[in-house]
């Protein structure tokens, strides 16, 4: 087992955020005193949650801890992911909002044959199915997330990549 230092990945950041518009932070779901500065420091925070107990019980504690330490900044934004398993007991996204507070900003349902299919070729999902409403879902949630939330928008960030990766099946 191997810990950072809290301020080993400060330089890294900076480097990105000084040569990129957007710079998105996969953080592991460990508290270390590195994982809570990247978090604490964020401009923006993300949670992505499943509708079960484990993870209402998580994400409660983790924006409490936020808000605690971000008291002058707005509400992390919510994905609920995973939604719809068949004979799971779920919590209902309205249910989890209420609990912690936080309307979900997007909400990824349980596709796993599209998932599957995306994950065994190395594809994105709008590669598998550009069409969906799974991929719809995520380019509405990329867009709120990097700040581009008007609908008006022709044109997202993904639609270079989905015409280039759409020319290549056609070939």
């Amino acid at each position: 087992m191997y810990d950072f230092s809290e301020t080993a990945f400060d330089h890294l950041v900076d480097i990105l955020r000084a040569t990129t518009p957007c710079v998105i932070l996969d953080i592991p779901h460990g508290w270390t005193s590195w994982t809570r500065r990247m978090l604490v420091n964020a401009e923006e925070i993300v949670i992505v949650a499943a509708p079960d107990l484990a993870s209402l019980r998580n994400t409660k504690s983790l924006l409490d801890t936020l808000r605690a330490a971000r008291t002058h900044d707005g509400k992390p934004k919510l994905v609920m992911n995973l939604v719809g398993i068949p004979k799971r007991p779920e919590i209902s996204t309205s249910d989890f909002a209420k609990a912690v507070d936080v309307i979900p900003t997007g909400i990824i349902p349980f596709e796993p044959k599209l998932f599957g299919m995306a994950a065994n070729n190395g594809q994105m999902i709008a590669e598998v199915e550009a069409s969906g409403k799974t991929a719809a879902a995520i380019r509405e949630l990329t867009r709120k997330i990097i700040g581009r939330d008007d609908r008006k928008a022709k044109r997202n960030f993904l639609d270079p990549l989905m015409v280039r990766f759409s020319r290549k099946k056609a070939s």
